[in-house]
């Protein structure tokens, strides 16, 4: 159990829900070592379909083999089919427990726990040893969840979810937020569904993800599409690339003036690189 020492970049936006880091201990790889890999969650329903699962497991195993780092909430159904997927697959996850490091709730999965660890990912928790999770602890799990992620994707929930509320984080953060779109018939599937109406983004693949995450081509298509007309401009295509879609945090860390941001957004928008979604997140085109 250790202490968690947070980069600047998963700081900033703990920092808006007003998270005290140092009470979030971890136990296995440092959040450091996940600094330079793009990170998503899937969080979804504990009662999935055979349709909800089938998808939490193709593109949970298909971002890890990408080189994405899963993160999700522990909880029975997608979330841990998520977390089981990527492992299988070589990847890693980050799992933010509703309980102590010690008490791995529920503890039917524990063996997925300490596969996670085996295969270098980390279970991270704001509570102390020997917690007992209540029911409000589920929801304040579900936003330290949001907050670790560049995009958060919900294959399947219900009308009343507790993923919906990670969606609702995850929209507060202006971190991407994607739907699997469900049967409209299902009970399963009108969460996500209302989430599509109310303008969240449809995924049905797992490229359309790696595509909002800049990781859809080679590399070097990458490289050279990551090159602007101007040092500011190429600095921005980076940045994106990398996962930062909010437009404060993206100027902050572009270490940009705000004439010099704006006047490059302009310009990438006019050269269609660049767009805005309805949530007000930035994404390379």
């Amino acid at each position: 159990m250790n202490k968690l020492v947070l980069t600047e970049h998963f700081q900033k936006k703990l920092d808006k829900l007003k998270i005290k880091v140092g009470d979030l201990t971890y136990s296995g790889a440092e959040l450091a070592s996940y600094d330079n890999l793009p990170i998503v969650a899937i969080v979804g329903t504990r009662k999935p379909t055979p349709y909800g699962k089938m998808m939490t497991e193709k593109l949970a195993s298909e971002l890890a083999r990408a080189g994405v780092a899963i993160v999700s909430g522990n909880a029975l159904g997608v979330d841990v089919i998520a977390q089981a997927s990527a492992v299988k697959a070589g990847g890693r996850v980050i799992s933010v427990l509703p309980s102590g490091l010690d008490n791995i709730y529920p503890a039917t999965n524990r063996p997925i726990a300490d596969s996670i660890l085996k295969s270098g990912g980390t279970l991270i928790t704001e509570f102390e040893s020997g917690h007992i999770p209540m029911p409000h602890d589920f929801l304040l799990r579900n936003r330290i969840v949001a907050a670790l992620s560049d995009l958060v994707v919900i294959p399947e929930a219900a009308a009343h979810s507790g993923s919906l509320n990670t969606a609702n984080h995850a929209i507060k953060l202006h971190i991407p937020l994607c739907i699997v779109p469900g049967n409209v018939t299902s009970p399963m599937s009108s969460g996500t569904n209302k989430l599509l109406k109310e303008g969240a983004r449809a995924v049905t693949e797992t490229t359309d993800i790696l595509k909002i995450l800049g990781l859809d081509r080679t590399n070097q298509q990458t490289k050279l599409e990551l090159l602007g007309e101007t040092p500011a401009e190429t600095t921005i295509l980076q940045k994106l690339s990398l996962g930062v879609t909010d437009t404060e945090t993206l100027q902050a860390e572009t270490n940009l003036s705000t004439v010099e941001f704006q006047s490059a957004m302009t310009m990438l928008e006019v050269q269609g690189r660049v767009a805005q979604n309805s949530l007000g997140s930035w994404y390379l085109q």
